[in-house]
């Protein structure tokens, strides 16, 4: 699926021209795993899927099933993080489907408490894969912060499912 077909799922309504990104924006090989993905929360102008009408923005909160799991993006990772290699098929990604500004996502660390990671001002954006099978979390369209894939993760009409 392209991403303007995803777009036009998840949105309901068609592509119109949200933007391209920067030069510097890269994926990874290795990101940083901060554990088992939460929930994801993000604000978005989609349509409603059911009835088709513009509700204006609305701020959604999607709970990730089993084996969905968050990661962090770090030019130079600390010597003693937890790096784990990047899927071959999302790096190699050529686009990404906006879904609306990131408000952050919670994990559970390794010792079992769950973390949140809030966003700040300006507010990164949220982004899919054509496939819907991972997120990423991209500031000013320049610079990745956070990537989330894994399990039954995906994304349809009615929004992020696992």
């Amino acid at each position: 699926m392209s991403a303007r077909r995803m777009f036009k799922t998840f949105h309901s309504r068609d592509w119109r021209g949200e933007g391209d990104f920067h030069a510097d924006l890269v994926i990874p090989r290795e990101v940083i795993r901060l554990g088992t993905a939460e929930h994801v929360l993000y604000r978005s102008d989609k349509l409603n899927p059911t009835t088709g009408q513009d509700e204006g923005w609305i701020d959604y909160i999607h709970e990730h099933g089993a084996g969905v799991i968050a990661h962090r993006v770090e030019a130079r990772p600390p010597a003693d993080a937890d790096l784990v290699a990047v899927p071959s098929w999302l790096q190699r990604q050529q686009s990404f489907t906006w879904l609306g500004k990131s408000l952050g996502f919670a994990y559970r660390d390794e010792g079992g408490r769950v973390r949140k990671v809030g966003a700040t001002e300006p507010l990164p954006e949220l982004y899919t894969t054509p496939s819907g099978k991972a997120l990423l979390i991209i500031q000013s369209k320049r610079r990745l912060l956070a990537l989330i894939w894994g399990g039954r993760l995906g994304v349809e009409r009615r929004g992020i499912v696992h």
